[in-house]
């Protein structure tokens, strides 16, 4: 057993939080803890498991539909028990040793914040992966492994120290609860979605936290996605503006840059501008929903 909690946030998403259990339970070494919090779901319940589990839950602070994202993070870490956090998203299934290797690189490299590997399933993973899988001594991992894809953004990462602090994505990613503590967390004044991990790793860095890669892969469960995301623009406006008043740089530039062509905002980028002029159409939403690739 391993001495972290995994920490997991979820929202509706049982079929991929059914998965993400099982393949936890076939971690070696298996973690000492899973903590799974619930957004806005008041009766969401864990797959029946042997790990142990601790259960929260957290409700949008507004009331309204936007996943608080940084308010589960939180909870998560507040319920975890353990001196080493693993940050997992719900969509991300862990390849056996993945728990163990991020866990022990934080132990040996004290002050890091970790990064692992993703790689992303193909649309159709689910099918392919059902034929292969009642093979005659089928290896999980591997079989995973060919029906996934890593992401092109970070295949020239190598195993060890890295300066990519904008590559980092809480879909899995380990830190000390003891360095998460002095970060004071993620900043709930971030609502909803966009810019909360570039914020909590901005300021990793500027706490004097080293960053590093680790190899540990997780196997992202493919879901249709917009590109851009354009069913998330209000939320990404409001994000952006925070993180330019903290940071002083615009973050998700790509994105803004792609609103902007499309006459949903008005951008400044050597300014304090951003600011939405309206909402994207049904048919710009049906235009920008991607089922077939695998991000």
């Amino acid at each position: 057993m391993t001495d972290c909690s995994v920490l997991i946030i979820t929202g509706g998403r049982d079929a991929h939080l059914e998965r993400v259990v099982r393949g936890l339970e076939r971690a070696v070494p298996r973690p000492a803890e899973v903590v799974v919090v619930f957004m806005d779901q008041p009766d969401g319940q864990v797959p029946e498991t042997e790990l142990p589990v601790v259960v929260g839950h957290v409700s949008p602070p507004d009331g309204g539909g936007r996943l608080p994202l940084a308010e589960a993070r939180n909870a998560a870490a507040g319920l975890a028990t353990r001196p080493v956090l693993v940050f997992l998203d719900v969509d991300c299934i862990p390849a056996q040793d993945a728990v163990g290797r991020l866990c022990r690189t934080v132990q040996e490299h004290p002050g890091s914040l970790v990064m692992g590997t993703p790689r992303y399933l193909e649309p159709d993973w689910l099918v392919r992966g059902g034929r292969a899988a009642g093979a005659a001594g089928a290896d999980p991992d591997a079989l995973l492994r060919e029906l996934s894809v890593p992401h092109a953004a970070r295949t020239h990462l190598t195993e060890g120290p890295t300066q990519d602090w904008q590559l980092v994505w809480t879909l899995v990613l380990a830190v000390s609860a003891a360095d998460h503590a002095r970060l004071g967390g993620f900043d709930t004044g971030f609502s909803g979605y966009g810019a909360e991990d570039t914020d909590y790793s901005f300021r990793a860095r500027d706490a004097g936290l080293d960053l590093r890669h680790c190899g540990a892969e997780v196997f992202h469960q493919h879901h249709g996605v917009y590109r851009p995301p354009l069913h998330h623009v209000s939320d990404i406006v409001v994000n952006a503006r925070r993180f330019r008043q903290v940071h002083g740089v615009w973050p998700m530039e790509g994105w803004l840059e792609q609103f902007e062509e499309r006459g949903l905002v008005r951008w400044d980028r050597e300014g304090e501008v951003l600011e939405s002029l309206r909402t994207p159409t049904e048919a710009e939403l049906a235009a920008a929903r991607d089922e077939h690739r695998a991000y």
